[in-house]
């Protein structure tokens, strides 16, 4: 007879997801393991279970949010299309879904700020943002081969600064033409490129 299916997979997304929003709200240091309860759903014991001490969370939350960031990387560059990647590129960061949740965005940027004391996570942050950085590059490289690689840089630059500048404040509700004008800006850095074909 075979025993129950575990749910130790579920129950930890569950919690985790639970952890996001907590930082994402209150930060890494006001995110407390009775708000991470209470938003799971959870007992805390089970929460604890998972978490393990305030160290272990953070390393938990760490992991979790560096490993999605460079999921949405890769499935990034393995979508974008042979040709009009850029386009498409601006179109998926600056569209109602974005490619990452406002949350993800929050947490990394509470995560940078522990940065500041921590030179191992200050090292991860940077490879995520730089990684990120290249992604975009090599898109907009598949659409103008012949750009000086400062240009395209900088614009690839640009627009990741823009994506994250708006994506960490769509929790102001900022209205439709502000959030319209992040991806204008980001059309205007790559009629840069398209200006020196």
């Amino acid at each position: 007879m075979a025993g129950r299916p575990s749910n130790r997979d579920d129950r930890y997304e569950q919690v985790m997801q639970a952890l996001i929003h907590c930082v994402a709200r209150y930060g890494v240091e006001g995110a407390s393991l009775a708000q991470i309860a209470e938003e799971a759903g959870l007992k805390r014991p089970l929460v604890r279970h998972h978490l393990g001490n305030r160290e272990d969370m953070i390393a938990a939350l760490q992991d979790y949010v560096f490993r999605g960031f460079t999921e949405q990387t890769e499935s990034m560059i393995a979508a974008a299309p042979p040709t009009h990647g850029s386009k498409w590129l601006v179109d998926i960061l600056f569209s109602e879904a974005g490619t990452s949740s406002p949350e993800y965005v929050l947490v990394f940027a509470a995560l940078t700020a522990r940065a500041a004391e921590d030179a191992d996570l200050q090292a991860e942050c940077r490879s995520v943002v730089l990684d990120f950085e290249d992604a975009v590059s090599t898109i907009l490289r598949s659409d103008f081969p012949d750009a000086d690689n400062d240009q395209l840089q900088a614009t690839a630059h640009g627009i990741v600064a823009v994506y994250f500048n708006a994506t960490s404040l769509a929790s102001l509700s900022m209205s439709v033409g502000w959030q319209a004008r992040a991806k204008t800006t980001a059309q205007m850095l790559l009629n840069t490129l398209k200006d020196m074909k």
